[in-house]
């Protein structure tokens, strides 16, 4: 049994902090999860989940006992963020990390892929 990750920015396959998952990643497949995308203009986005839209990401499956090793590093790279249990569109139960606060002046996008990052 494989367990997910939701990723929908630079943890996303062949994007700048994939290298933090590649090593562990058993299975990569696209899919949504209900909620609202922001470009922080930072060079990396943010999420809230659960609110009105969808946000496209992809879906990582690790092996649990390597999980246990990475949510850790993850929480720590997410600095700011927490980490919350999310259901994708396909039914798929995962971790995703929503941003605690969204700050004025971020705006709302479709996707995250195609934007520079840092």
């Amino acid at each position: 049994m494989l367990a997910s990750l939701f990723v929908y920015g630079t943890l996303m396959p062949g994007r700048l902090r994939w290298g933090l998952l590649a090593g562990v990643a058993v299975s990569t497949v696209p899919d949504s999860v209900p909620g609202r995308l922001y470009d922080t203009g930072e060079g990396w986005p943010a999420a809230r989940f659960g609110a009105d839209g969808a946000i496209p990401g992809w879906v990582v499956g690790v092996l649990p006992v390597d999980l246990v090793t990475l949510l850790p590093v993850l929480d720590e790279v997410e600095t700011g963020f927490r980490r919350v249990p999310v259901r994708t569109v396909g039914g798929i139960d995962a971790w995703g990390y929503e941003v605690l606060d969204v700050e004025a002046g971020w705006s709302a996008i479709d996707r995250w892929e195609g934007r520079a990052e840092r």
